[in-house]
């Protein structure tokens, strides 16, 4: 019995020492210190409102397209032959060359029967006309004389007196004359020249199909009288002035023409809400331009005073911005001038505030916040 409880004693004395030896090494182990002094802060990027004078310019992408655009039509009916100049789109070609011909040789033939009749009949009055009107034989002699059956008929001679007036008209002598330079007319229209430097942007017919009378054959620009069309939000419409000095930027930004502002619509486009302007180009370097090339206009809208300029992103709600008050964040609004494509021109807060130009994320009003050095 005694040494059962010898053992019992042993086991407890054994555990009791185990943990008080336990506890005695947990207290040597130093518990870390809480940094208290570096406490994470969100950090923020600002500058101190400061008003100045201030140029906004206006950016806006825009579209090329020829000052003069023509459709050429067929006033007269026939088969279209070769001119030399090819019916297809892209082809360039020279003021006066002849674009589009209609085959004319019967016209012609009919032409010369219509001034060979007449011819006739002239030969058959000019008895007449020499014994009733001696005063105006030469000058009728002379305009039979210079009739040709391959050129226009030259300029009717004046008539001097009603009753040599009612004689050329009782023997159809003036409605013959007219009929002929009618039919003059209609030949000289089987030719189109063309009526600038320029190519074609559209053709609708080919050579040897037959060309209907006022069906639209083919469509040509101007090629080197573009102007730059470019839409304007109506809001900033005001800011433009007639006349005025536009820079026309690639898609590098880089300046490669200058122009000048022609026209302003006076209507707004239904679908985009915009106006259109108009700039007309001035070359000053080498390099080529197309239709329907984009190409970016910087307008130089208008100088404002006491403002300042910020980066979109400080500004939420469209217009309210963040403070630094200490280093607590305050919400203030602020009056907005105008809006660019990465920018905000503004005013309306106190100058020597420090303005929060990049705000920390999920940022709200009172959060503690330290300044980026």
């Amino acid at each position: 019995m005694n040494r059962k409880i010898i053992i019992v004693l042993l086991v407890l004395a054994t555990l009791a020492i185990s943990f008080f030896a336990m506890k005695g090494l947990t207290n040597l182990k130093e518990s870390p210190k809480k940094n208290l002094d570096k406490k994470k802060l969100p950090i923020v990027r600002v500058e101190k409102v400061n008003y100045h004078e201030l140029s906004s310019p206006i950016l806006e992408k825009g579209r090329l397209a020829s000052n003069l655009e023509v459709n050429l039509s067929s006033e007269v009916a026939g088969r279209i032959i070769e001119t030399g100049v090819p019916l297809k789109v892209g082809q360039k070609f020279k003021k006066g060359q002849l674009l589009i011909r209609i085959y004319e040789e019967d016209a012609k033939m009919d032409l010369r029967a219509e001034k060979s009749r007449f011819l006739n009949k002239l030969a058959e009055n000019l008895p007449d006309i020499k014994v009733d009107y001696a005063s105006n034989f030469e000058v009728w002699m002379k305009f039979f004389n210079a009739i040709n059956l391959e050129e226009s008929i030259p300029e009717l001679p004046k008539v001097k007196s009603d009753q040599e007036k009612v004689f050329m008209a009782s023997r159809n002598i003036l409605g013959d004359y007219y009929a002929i330079k009618s039919a003059e007319v209609k030949l000289a229209k089987r030719r189109i020249y063309a009526p600038f430097d320029g190519s074609y942007v559209e053709v609708n017919t080919q050579i040897g199909s037959v060309a209907g009378m006022g069906s639209k054959l083919a469509g040509i620009i101007e090629s080197n009288n573009l102007e730059l069309q470019v839409p304007i939000e109506a809001k900033e419409i005001s800011w433009l002035h007639l006349n005025e000095k536009v820079d026309i930027l690639d898609a590098d930004g880089a300046l490669i023409f200058t122009g000048k502002l022609v026209r302003k619509s006076d209507f707004v486009d239904q679908g985009t809400q915009s106006i259109s302007v108009f700039v007309k180009l001035e070359k000053t370097s080498g390099q080529e331009l197309y239709q329907g090339q984009f190409l970016t206009a910087r307008f130089n809208g208008k100088v404002i005073s006491n403002v300042m300029e910020i980066p979109r992103n400080a500004v939420f709600s469209s217009n309210k911005v963040f403070v630094v008050e200490g280093d607590i964040l305050k919400e203030k609004k602020i009056n907005v001038i105008r809006r660019n494509e990465n920018t905000l021109v503004f005013n309306g807060l106190k100058e020597g505030a420090v303005l929060v130009v990049e705000p920390p994320v999920k940022a709200t009003e009172n959060m503690q916040v330290q300044i980026k050095k």
